[in-house]
């Protein structure tokens, strides 16, 4: 096969994993080819997301820390490659708005008409269009058989993969992750895409896991509850406190934990049946008929932290003017009240598809679910995603003790193996590509190439464990260590042996220095 490479932006470690996913081609006897900019797109998501730096800088620093650093053959540029004489298809208006979307943060129906979302939508789709006809050259000049690109959905990485599409070609996107071992390589979808992982989560959430499994599963659960989950990309509430539940003589105690729309927008798979998460909410208090007093919103943590030049004021003014109209306890984004405080103290928690749904999951608590997710074929969830599904809810604090104590076990043993499935089913190379820390990896010996080629060829993500257990034995015992709280001792069950020799992924010797500058920048630096 000929394969074909790019990672547009030089974002870590992405340029890394694409290197190595190269060399695993070559090792497979495939030819590799290479895209990348060389300051050739007048505007992209990294320099708007930082105005403030001058182009001169950016562009330095994402052609130090890009392709080239890498590759030294096979590496075209975008630059020497744009045909402006292509016809564009009708949808490439679509294909910058997602990175306009994150850009503003944007959060309700009226600012995403707005002339600031616009604006921000056309100010990207010149460059766009012009990776677009850059890749459809590149395809045809290199005589590409399939493509591996970084993301998929923001501007010029979304314009490769409408290319790969154009061209009739298969391809895969890369990205980091959750919890930082393996690789996220997704066929036929961009980087949020969810028919892949419903699939695997689906078939996998009735299969019992081996004890050494749910260990292993135990142990990323475990981190985030100690908060010592350095190895996510984002890790939030770190310095918490322990916090009294608001509103104590509550009957009932309903936990909601909004997400931001701007993250998923505009993505088919996370279209929303409601027109806006307050308006499921909504309809959920009306369902349940639930008194304000039983409600509390808590403003995700993200929205107090500043991006680029934006903060999250705008989802946060929108939930809190939400709440404040309903009489309904809100927490601030900045407050360091406990979250996963605030899940114990509930009787359920409602989620927009955000990963709160883990931590309340695993502790046996009622999920209700009013938005898609990565979790939604898991099973452990309350479906409210559709006004059809709401009228179905009830709460499981209402039910008899036993019934409510058989419920909750059977959550916690569905969120167990959905943590599993997707932190060593769903990535690939997981036992090859280990992380360190969020942006420094090591890569082992004994990956094998066709993996790689047999996802491009079939366009079927297969599970990169496939092993499992007749009977849930040894479940039971790693559950019952959950159910006590006994975080410790199950924290080193995610750090599995390094049973292989190294085989690094190294940069071409005149760029070397630069990871050693690097790893004093701020996380989505270059």
């Amino acid at each position: 096969m000929r394969i074909g490479f790019t990672s547009i932006y030089a974002w870590r470690p992405h340029v890394e994993h694409l290197s190595y996913l190269a060399g695993l081609a070559q090792a497979g006897g495939h030819a590799v080819s290479f895209l990348t900019c060389d300051s050739d797109l007048e505007h992209c998501y990294t320099k708007a997301l930082r105005p403030e730096v001058s182009d001169f800088v950016h562009c330095t620093r994402c052609r130090v820390g890009g392709v080239r650093s890498y590759a030294g053959r096979g590496v075209h540029s975008i630059g020497s490659l744009v045909d402006r004489t292509v016809a564009l298809p009708a949808c490439a208006s679509e294909w910058s708005r997602s990175s306009a979307s994150t850009l503003g943060r944007f959060e309700s129906d009226e600012e995403f008409a707005s002339g600031e979302f616009l604006d921000l939508a056309a100010h990207l789709d010149p460059p766009t269009r012009d990776a677009y006809t850059a890749a459809l050259r590149w395809i045809e000049r290199a005589r590409l058989d399939a493509i591996c690109l970084f993301n998929g959905r923001m501007d010029a990485t979304r314009a490769v993969l409408e290319a790969a599409r154009a061209a009739g070609i298969p391809f895969v996107s890369l990205e980091r992750t959750w919890f930082g071992d393996g690789l996220q390589l997704l066929p036929g979808e961009n980087c949020l895409g969810l028919q892949n992982v419903d699939q695997l989560v689906r078939e996998w959430r009735n299969r019992p896991l081996t004890q050494s499994q749910a260990l292993r599963a135990a142990g990323h659960i475990a981190s985030r509850f100690l908060r010592r989950n350095g190895k996510e990309w984002r890790a939030y509430n770190i310095a918490a406190r322990q916090a009294d539940w608001p509103r104590p003589a509550a009957p009932r105690r309903v936990l909601l934990v909004p997400g931001s729309r701007n993250e998923v927008w505009g993505h088919p798979d996370w279209i929303s049946k409601w027109p806006h998460h307050t308006v499921a909410f909504d309809a959920l208090i009306d369902q349940l008929g639930l008194d304000a007093r039983e409600v509390v919103l808590r403003c995700h943590p993200n929205w107090g932290e500043r991006i680029g030049t934006q903060d999250g004021h705008r989802s946060e003014q929108h939930f809190t003017e939400w709440a404040r109209q309903r009489g309904i306890h809100c927490i601030a984004s900045t407050d360091p009240a406990s979250t996963l405080g605030l899940i114990e103290q509930c009787d359920a928690v409602v989620v927009c598809g955000g990963s709160a749904a883990l931590e309340a999951g695993v502790l046996g608590k009622q999920v209700i679910a009013v938005a898609p997710s990565n979790y939604q074929q898991a099973g452990f969830q309350s479906d409210a995603d559709t006004p059809a599904a709401m009228r179905d809810v009830t709460l499981h604090c209402e039910l008899d003790r036993q019934t409510q104590a058989r419920r909750a076990a059977e959550i916690a043993r569905l969120t167990l193996r959905f943590a599993y499935t997707m932190i060593y089913r769903v990535p690939q190379f997981v036992d090859q590509v280990r992380c360190i820390t969020t942006t420094r990896y090591e890569y082992r010996e004994g990956a094998d190439p066709a993996r790689l080629t047999e996802l491009l060829r079939s366009a079927v993500l297969t599970a990169d464990d496939s092993g499992w257990s007749d009977d849930a034995s040894g479940e039971d015992a790693v559950l019952e260590r959950i159910a006590a709280r006994d975080w410790n001792s199950l924290l080193d069950g995610a750090t599995a042996p390094s049973v292989t020799a190294l085989s690094p992924v190294k940069r071409r010797w005149l760029f070397r220095p630069i990871d050693r500058i690097r790893e004093a920048m701020p996380r989505g630096d270059l």
